[in-house]
């Protein structure tokens, strides 16, 4: 491995990718790793790499005959072939002692546990696919309409890879082109609107964590034509349309950095981030590793599987969810029962973070069916209006916060009554349905045969495995993970009920449809 990072240094320094002399690049267990000698200072770039010399769709030797996707699955597919070009090209590709630097394995990733040609023979890899059913690193292995990314691979192996490379007389392999597919997903990035996902030498050499060091820093507003940073002929508007071939114009200053994000002592390991919102589903389908206590870690539904999938009520629900939380403001950050990420601006989050806590859209959720069941038996109720019901969820919310400084008040102190009759029921109806929710999940994600096990048994279960059953390991550390993210919401919503039920003093429990009546009459009159 020393003579690969050897021969790797110096192909950095032919191709003109800048170094600071206070970082180096050293073996590590995994494969390579980038580690300080030197101090550095927050801002301090630390390499730069010109832009000419990143392996893109655009850079590759066959850029003519693959067709550039902008992102997305398919911009992995079309990265992956140009790879897979340049790898079996051997000493014929210009990146052929950049690509020595890479794993000479498939990278484990989840994505590719489940396929044959991936790890054949492999009891290891079938073993983890059962560990993670229904679980969301289940929801990275498919698309949005619940189809397998495998299957996509397949196809694209099969109508594009294939012919392809043949015609070059190069000998593709369906687990070659796995092996490719993994170092993509493991180790690209999006640098710009001309070359989208490219990879790049040193860059990907940085290893992962939270708590990061540095991060990459590119241009992304270059002509999507040519690459150019500058100003170019493609910027006039009477300009005559390029070939999808043209070189990019050259920029002398256009390189993709690592810039450090904090301070930096010398004598240790500098970690990029490859995604700070990424948890630890996407980290073991996407990257083949976890990490313990990450907090970006959610359970999400809303996915074919997740037992919760939106169908015909989207646009409603939406309009709803945007009432709601335009009402309750920052208050959301006050609960002790619901978060809601600053990111999930456009599109609720219908999920659960790793301290158990619901997210605003899943609260809504839950509330606004609870109330269109309750109001269905009304006979007014087809003259209650959305914006009544979203009045009625902000209430609701209202309630939610009353009880939460209730459970934290001295036991021995009286509270003032909490007079909201329907919204107090309404809470009551809403916590049971999402402790339902998250325990009519629990029963659908694992092993199917081991579903109903406790998690003091899956833990027996994860220390007895032989140390070679590493995907297996990390399935089932996953799992338990996920579990107790469940379990924590289930459990919080449980006793939320039972002191909501306490509270409530409206009489309204005995008649099934009652509370409906109720709530079509006060919307009805109010309008």
């Amino acid at each position: 491995m020393s003579k690969r990072i050897d021969k790797f240094l110096r192909w950095l320094s032919d191709n003109d990718i800048q170094m600071d002399p206070g970082i180096s690049i050293v073996q590590a267990e995994t494969g390579i790793a980038v580690h300080s000698t030197a101090a550095f200072n927050h801002s301090a770039r630390v390499a730069a790499i010109p832009k000419s010399n990143v392996l893109s769709v655009r850079t590759c030797t066959l850029s003519s005959q693959i067709s550039w996707v902008p992102y997305g699955h398919g911009a992995v597919l079309a990265l992956s072939l140009a790879l897979y070009s340049e790898i079996l090209s051997g000493k014929q590709s210009r990146w052929f002692d950049y690509l020595q630097s890479l794993p000479a394995k498939i990278v484990p990733i989840a994505r590719l546990w489940g396929h044959p040609a991936a790890f054949p023979d492999e009891t290891d890899a079938q073993e983890a696919c059962d560990w993670i059913r229904g679980t969301e690193v289940q929801r990275e292995l498919q698309d949005d309409d619940g189809a397998l990314l495998v299957a996509e691979i397949d196809d694209y192996y099969k109508s594009d890879v294939e012919r392809l490379l043949l015609s070059h007389d190069l000998v593709p392999s369906l687990s070659g082109f796995f092996h490719a597919y993994s170092l993509v997903c493991s180790r690209a990035f999006l640098v710009d609107a001309y070359h989208g996902l490219c990879m790049v030498p040193v860059a990907d050499a940085f290893n992962h964590a939270q708590n990061n060091h540095v991060q990459l820093a590119s241009e992304y507003d270059v002509c999507p034509e040519c690459g150019s940073l500058a100003e170019c002929p493609h910027d006039q508007e009477d300009s005559i349309e390029p070939s999808r071939h043209e070189h990019p114009a050259e920029d002398v200053m256009d390189t993709v950095d690592m810039v450090a994000v904090r301070p930096i002592p010398a004598g240790v390991e500098i970690f990029n981030t490859y995604g700070a919102h990424l948890g630890s589903a996407a980290l073991l389908a996407r990257y083949g590793f976890i990490l313990d206590g990450c907090e970006a870690d959610k359970v999400t539904f809303g996915w074919p599987g997740s037992g919760l999938v939106l169908q015909n009520q989207q646009e409603e629900f939406m309009e709803i969810f945007q009432e709601v939380k335009s009402g309750v403001g920052p208050l959301v950050d006050v609960s002790s029962s619901l978060h809601e990420s600053g990111h999930d601006t456009k599109e609720p989050s219908l999920s659960i973070d790793s301290y158990g806590q619901a997210s605003l859209g899943l609260f809504v959720w839950a509330a606004r069916n609870v109330a269109l069941d309750e109001l269905s038996s009304a006979p007014q109720a087809h003259s209650v209006t959305r914006d009544a019901i979203s009045g009625l969820l902000i209430r609701t919310f209202s309630v939610l916060l009353q009880v939460g400084i209730r459970r934290n008040m001295d036991p021995d102190v009286d509270a003032d009554p909490i007079t909201d009759v329907a919204a107090l029921q309404i809470l009551v109806k809403s916590a049971r349905t999402i402790k339902d929710l998250c325990r009519a999940r629990l029963g659908r994600v694992g092993h199917p045969k081991h579903r109903a096990a406790s998690s003091k048994m899956l833990g027996e279960l994860l220390d007895n495995l032989p140390p070679e059953k590493c995907k297996t390991r990390y399935a089932l550390e996953y799992l338990l993970n996920e579990r107790a993210i469940l379990e924590a919401c289930a459990t919080h919503w449980g006793e939320l009920r039972d002191i909501v039920r306490e509270v409530s003093r409206s009489g309204l429990h005995g008649d099934k449809h009652k509370l409906g009546r109720y709530l079509a009459n006060e919307m009805y009159t109010s309008e």
